[in-house]
């Protein structure tokens, strides 16, 4: 049997429910329901789950829904018709239409039903249908009334009445200003209303309203005319309260603001990457730490990854890949790189990532911010820089005190040996024979290269700490070139090699440091010697340059030469070509080195020219330097001095010297050479013992060592320039301290001279002689 047609004006049965689809209140009934309790029900229990969702979706919707089994053979299901209509505030008005069944079959209760016809003058059912209308209007938490043209309230629901603190009943036929007393919103309200009246249109307000417990709400009000089968026109409004929802936004308003001002005040580039639609968002922030605006950079993943340093891009596109695939990872991640500016800077960043995954754990989104570290990782660089120079000036302080302490225990034993053997040679304790002047000309030959060592050592030191100065003077360039060939001609003789010299003459004086220039020459002399086999020849050239500015020094040799690509190892400090156990020729390799560096503190220029096989020739070019219009007094420093016999007493006999040291082999030889020349000598073994000495004798002349026991030299010196009785007593300082301010740390301390160790017993006599008082 087919169903009875559907008669959509006459539903069979409504319900009004909660937004969660809970029945809340029911009108009319229909047999085929009977025996459910539906109050308290849910619309998924009623019409299953899919239905409800449909009926709840927050907008009108309509369907049919199939119910029961045929009545007989060829009949189909019984279908029953739904309507839902969405409330204002949550919630929905479900209708439900039965099939039309025979006359007979037809309930009383459908003649209950609500419609926009007039179908009889039943006062029950009007009654019913009135008490039905005002019930799912009082159940509305929307604020719904009718107002008249006097602004008088001609209806008013429970919501409403609430909101005034009062009943519908009371409201009706009063205006709201004998219930309300905020009368700038009453203005509002009646200016509202006569504009819907004057205009016959709806509007739509965001409004304020003082309930009557004193609360303030917002709401958003729908007003629009409303006439009645009369024709008279009243306003019909609803009112929703958002006051919660308004709450909510002004939260997240104030939120937003303070995360942008930490955006802003932190200088954050936030970012997101949708990984399922493969979008990236990237703030004008994030944009501007690279120098673009909004608009030149595109929104693209590859923005990100191709502005990224070579350097740093596979680490950190392989970080981000294994937080995005692997979850046991973790979700948060962060990394440091560079990004280029738009300017083609390079600017550090630290990138701060949060994956979101779906409930199957894969991965739907990275969201995160950029921070400019740039100026973090400069400050980062500079402090370990500055580690970094700390522990270098720690190395060097520590190379320079291991430096002088190895100069002090090397110059000091040396000294006695050299003084040892310059007493013996120039006959202090005694004759010696020819067979024994050789034997001490060869230790002493041996000490002065063993020293020489040690200041080529010390020199490098200095120049590298920026100590090394010059003592310029007006040198005498063919004096300075013979005293140097003297040095060597007897080394060359005993290896048979010939030593040539030659020179134009122009150039007669130089404006350089002479010892400087000495050792330059005898460097470059002695290195020509050691490479050059016996038979061979070597040679000093002196010629003058730039018209007479400059003087060209250049030593030649016959030896193996040089081949191109060591030229320039040849001048760094301890290289040495013939290295190795089986090396053929003996040396530092600091030679060449010192040479180098001299000649830069002169100003000058070296040249080499080299041929394997052919020789070598080593050019040293200095700058003349200011004339002088005198020519200088040439310098006595090579005259011999006639060596005194033992016995010998000069005009300063029996003066009395007080040496302060205690090397007991230092104070032996210099006990031995003074008292030989005509001097009574005291030995003091400390610094204490040295200041005793000096008050009781009173000695015409103070040796001083440096470090001794108790009391150091300086210290001593301190104390007898302090003292009346000894302040005027000459103090040479003759100490194995030769580093840099070495010597200015004695003459500040009070000595009149400064000697380092080893030193010629000559030139010490030499400068004592020149503290004497005349006799």
């Amino acid at each position: 049997m087919t169903s009875p047609p559907i008669s959509l004006a006459s539903p069979s049965l409504m319900l009004v429910t909660d937004e969660a689809g809970r029945v809340l209140s029911r009108c009319g009934k229909d047999e085929r329901l009977l025996g459910t309790v539906l109050e308290g029900r849910t619309l998924a229990e009623l019409f299953g789950e899919d239905v409800s969702r449909r009926l709840l979706a927050g907008r009108p919707d309509s369907l049919d829904l199939a119910r029961g089994e045929p009545t007989s053979e060829g009949d189909e299901p019984s279908v029953w018709h739904l309507r839902s209509q969405p409330l204002v505030g949550g919630g929905a008005l479900v209708s439900l239409w039965l099939p039309e069944a025979s006359s007979h079959e037809v309930p009383a209760a459908w003649e209950r039903r609500i419609s926009r016809k007039l179908l009889s003058l039943n006062e029950e059912l009007v009654r019913q249908q009135r008490a039905f209308m005002l019930a799912i209007l009082d159940a509305d938490p929307s604020l719904v009334y009718v107002r008249d043209r006097q602004g008088r309230f001609v209806f008013a629901n429970k919501a409403l009445a609430d909101a005034y603190g009062s009943s519908p009943d009371e409201l009706v036929l009063h205006h709201p200003s004998e219930v309300h007393s905020h009368g700038e919103e009453l203005e509002v309200f009646d200016e509202q209303d006569q504009r819907v009246l004057s205009t016959g249109a709806e509007i739509r307000q965001l409004e304020h309203f003082t309930k009557a417990d004193g609360t303030v709400g917002w709401y958003d009000t729908l007003k629009r005319p409303l006439q009645a089968p009369g024709g008279e026109m009243f306003v019909l409004g609803i009112t929703v309260d958002i006051t919660e929802r308004m709450h909510m936004e002004q939260l997240l308003h104030e939120a937003n603001q303070r995360l942008e001002l930490a955006v802003k005040a932190g200088s954050l580039g936030l970012w997101d990457w949708n990984i399922a639609e493969d979008y990236v968002y990237y703030s004008p922030v994030w944009k501007a730490q690279l120098g673009y605006e909004d608009h030149e950079l595109s929104n693209t993943f590859a923005t990100w990854s191709d502005g990224m340093h070579p350097e740093d891009r596979s680490d950190v596109l392989g970080t981000v890949q294994e937080y995005v695939k692997d979850a046991s990872r973790g979700e948060r991640f962060v990394h440091e790189f560079r990004m280029r500016t738009k300017d083609g800077a390079w600017r550090w960043i630290a990138g701060y990532g949060l994956v979101v995954r779906d409930k199957q754990g894969k991965a739907m989104r990275v969201t995160g911010c950029h921070l400019d570290i740039t100026e973090r990782r400069q400050r980062e660089q500079e402090q370990e820089l500055r580690r970094a120079n700390e522990r270098l000036l720690q190395v060097a302080r520590m190379k320079d005190e291991f430096l002088a302490n190895m100069s002090h225990e090397l110059r000091t034993p040396l000294n006695a040996v050299l003084g040892q053997a310059e007493a013996l040679a120039e006959g202090i304790f005694g004759p010696v024979t020819e067979q024994q002047r050789g034997a001490l000309q060869t230790v002493e030959e041996s000490g002065r290269h063993l020293l020489s060592l040690i200041n080529d050592v010390l020199d490098i030191a200095k120049s590298n700490a920026g100590h090394l100065e010059l003592e310029r003077e007006q040198v005498p360039v063919e004096e300075v070139c013979q005293e140097s060939l003297r040095l060597m001609r007897e080394q060359a003789r005993r290896k048979k090699i010939s030593v040539a010299y030659s020179s134009d003459g122009e150039v007669p004086y130089l404006n350089a440091d002479r010892r400087r220039l000495r050792q330059i020459l005898l460097n470059l002399l002695s290195n020509a010697m050691k490479f050059t086999r016996e038979g061979g020849r070597i040679g000093l050239e002196v010629t003058s340059r730039e018209g007479g500015e400059a003087v060209a020094f250049t030593i030649w040799d016959t030896g193996p030469g040089i081949a191109r690509e060591d030229v320039k190892r040849i001048f760094e400090p301890f290289v040495q070509l013939d290295a190795g156990l089986a090396r053929q020729n003996e040396g530092s390799g600091l030679g060449l080195a010192l040479v180098r560096r001299f000649v830069d503190l002169h100003h000058g220029m070296l040249e080499v020219d080299s041929e394997v096989g052919r020789g070598s020739r080593f050019t040293a070019i200095l700058p003349v330097g200011p004339h002088v219009t005198e020519e200088p007094t040439p310098s006595t420093s090579a005259s011999p001095e006639p060596v005194p016999s033992p016995g010998r007493s000069d005009s300063v006999a029996r003066r009395t010297v007080v040496i302060a040291d205690d090397s007991e082999a230092n104070t032996r030889h210099l006990h031995g050479y003074l008292v030989a020349h005509g001097y009574a000598v005291r030995i003091a073994r400390d610094g204490l013992e040295a200041v005793r000495l000096c008050r009781e004798v009173r000695p015409a002349l103070v040796l001083m060592d440096i470090q001794m026991p108790r009391l150091d030299g300086l210290e001593a010196i301190r104390v007898l320039r302090a003292d009346h009785v000894t302040a005027a007593i000459p103090i040479i300082a003759l100490t194995a301290l030769a580093m840099p301010g070495d010597r200015e740390r004695c003459l500040e301390a009070g000595a009149n001279e400064y000697l380092s160790k080893p030193v010629r017993l000559r030139q010490m006599l030499e400068v004592m002689r020149r503290f004497e008082a005349p006799v």
